[in-house]
């Protein structure tokens, strides 16, 4: 009080910040190949790979099913739904189409429903829409796409006098196109949010952040970075952004800020590409990222100069991270294993 020349008759708040336990490695999974895409729900955990495979985990660790779900490597996907004993997802992958599963847990069984063709080049991500009755994608081929979960966007086949040429077998899956396709981006898109149900929010290798607004179709704001941006998450709590930079840099991005910057906050303690960052879903201050540096890190937002925990265990860089349960953050990388760390957030 002396020192800062305070009265001792005047009121001083003090601000802190509650100490976060420490994530606690739980399993490594070892897959054949890269782990390009991970994500967890409240009792299961999807993973991509290289191997053109999509493994589904417990979070023990049991392996419950490997599906051949594609012809090249897969690099994103997505939970869609879960009802009783079926749960849905997306996969996309280098072989430039989506697939729309459904899995059944009592029988262990699946089918592909949907294949979805459009993009022109790999896939980089896909999310679902916040009423899991659609979901969007993006590509290196600048575009994003947006495709449904009913029969809008389903190709029939028909003959040369416009009728249905064949009936379509019961567990065959049906080919689907998108019903809304929106250019605008220069370079390839890496990553894609559903901010609300009406805007979409995308981040490419043109050093931009886009702002769609599906009822009017349009680009309705942009935001320039200085760098390149490899990975995009939209809070679902405070609806801020965070991207990640090839110059190993996390950026905390807030739209609604009117000045020239709307960078709020710059983390720095990656030393190779920021490939992934995801949010807590309970938390506004506390987010994952994940790097070529081999290491994934826990930040919270108002400490900015240094992480709260590194997250270590990875030999080769990590290509994605994920925190959809709050118990657990995953983590996905070149060295072929899937890591699962607990965590139990302080009270």
């Amino acid at each position: 009080m002396e020192s800062k020349e305070i009265s001792t008759e005047e009121v001083v708040g003090v601000e802190f910040i509650l100490k976060q336990p420490s994530p606690s490695p739980e399993q490594s999974i070892l897959h054949n190949d890269w782990v390009s895409c991970v994500q967890g729900n409240s009792k299961y955990i999807l993973s991509g790979s290289y191997d053109h495979t999509v493994k589904i985990h417990t979070y023990e660790g049991t392996e419950l099913l490997t599906l051949p779900a594609h012809s090249a490597p897969v690099t994103c996907l997505s939970w869609i739904s879960s009802s009783d004993n079926t749960y849905s997802f997306v996969t996309g992958s280098h072989d430039q189409l989506l697939h729309v599963w459904q899995w059944e847990t009592d029988t262990n069984s699946i089918k592909c429903l949907y294949k979805c063709s459009g993009h022109a080049f790999a896939l980089s991500s896909v999310v679902t829409s916040p009423d899991n009755l659609q979901f969007a994608s993006v590509s290196r081929d600048k575009m994003l796409k947006i495709w449904t979960l009913d029969d809008r966007g389903v190709n029939v086949n028909t003959d040369d006098e416009g009728a249905p040429s064949k009936k379509r077998k019961s567990n065959e899956a049906q080919s689907k196109v998108p019903i809304i396709t929106l250019a605008g981006h220069s370079e390839g898109i890496m990553g894609v949010c559903w901010k609300a149900m009406s805007n979409i929010v995308t981040a490419g290798l043109d050093h931009t952040i886009r702002i769609w607004n599906l009822e009017t179709q349009t680009n309705t704001q942009t935001i320039t970075s200085s760098k390149a941006i490899l990975s995009l998450d939209c809070s679902p709590i405070s609806g801020r952004f965070l991207t990640g930079s090839s110059d190993r840099h996390v950026r905390l991005w807030d739209h609604r800020v009117k000045d020239s910057s709307m960078v709020i906050g710059n983390f720095s303690s990656h030393t190779g590409w920021v490939s992934s960052v995801f949010w807590s879903q309970d938390n506004e201050n506390l987010f994952i990222s994940g790097s070529y540096d081999n290491l994934a890190k826990l930040w919270d937002v108002r400490s900015p100069k240094t992480p709260l925990y590194d997250l270590t265990g990875h030999s080769d860089k990590v290509m994605a991270v994920d925190w959809s349960c709050p118990s657990y953050m995953l983590s996905g990388g070149a060295d072929n294993s899937l890591n699962i760390f607990s965590y139990k957030a302080s009270q």
